[in-house]
């Protein structure tokens, strides 16, 4: 059993007293993972079984931002910090773009049913919004206008006007 000396010893040398190293010294730094990140997330190689045996493809990985901030050893709080500063704001700023275009780019071209709508809510915010809701007839979507058979001054020359 190790003694409370021997707890501060480890404590204090994995940065738990006085306070923790920064995690990027600069906005270079932070540039720097961010890049590694993200290519070894593109680049990822994923197996999968399937009927004819054992295939390997390049599946890219989920880009959030929990898991950069894994990748880096830090909290989402302390990524959130570091979008509070002016010179790393760019790069935050950048990389939840990321992020939201990977999310967007599901909802778009994922399999269906992948939540990646219910995602894009939650983590960006009230400008996201399900638009399940909203019932329009095909015929009212298709329609923008409809040939009266008259044109303004009354002849039957087939003008179109506007449906609405």
């Amino acid at each position: 059993m190790e003694s409370k000396e021997e707890y501060l010893v480890k404590f204090k040398k994995w940065g738990l007293l006085g306070g923790r190293p920064r995690a990027f010294k600069n906005p270079r730094d932070m540039a720097e993972q961010m890049a590694d990140f993200l290519e070894q997330a593109q680049n990822r190689r994923v197996e999968r079984i399937t009927k004819s045996g054992l295939v390997t493809a390049n599946i890219p990985a989920p880009t959030t931002i929990e898991a950069f901030c894994d990748y880096c050893g830090i909290t989402k709080t302390t990524f959130y910090e570091y979008d509070k500063k002016p010179e790393f704001k760019p790069l935050t700023q950048y990389y939840a773009t990321k992020v939201e275009k990977y999310w967007v780019d599901q909802c778009a071209e994922g399999m269906p049913g992948n939540k990646a709508d219910f995602i894009l809510k939650n983590a960006f915010g009230g400008s996201w919004k399900e638009e399940s809701s909203v019932k329009m007839d095909v015929t009212q979507a298709l329609v923008g206008f409809v040939d009266t058979g008259e044109d303004d001054n009354g002849d039957n020359s087939g003008k179109h006007t506007e449906a609405f």
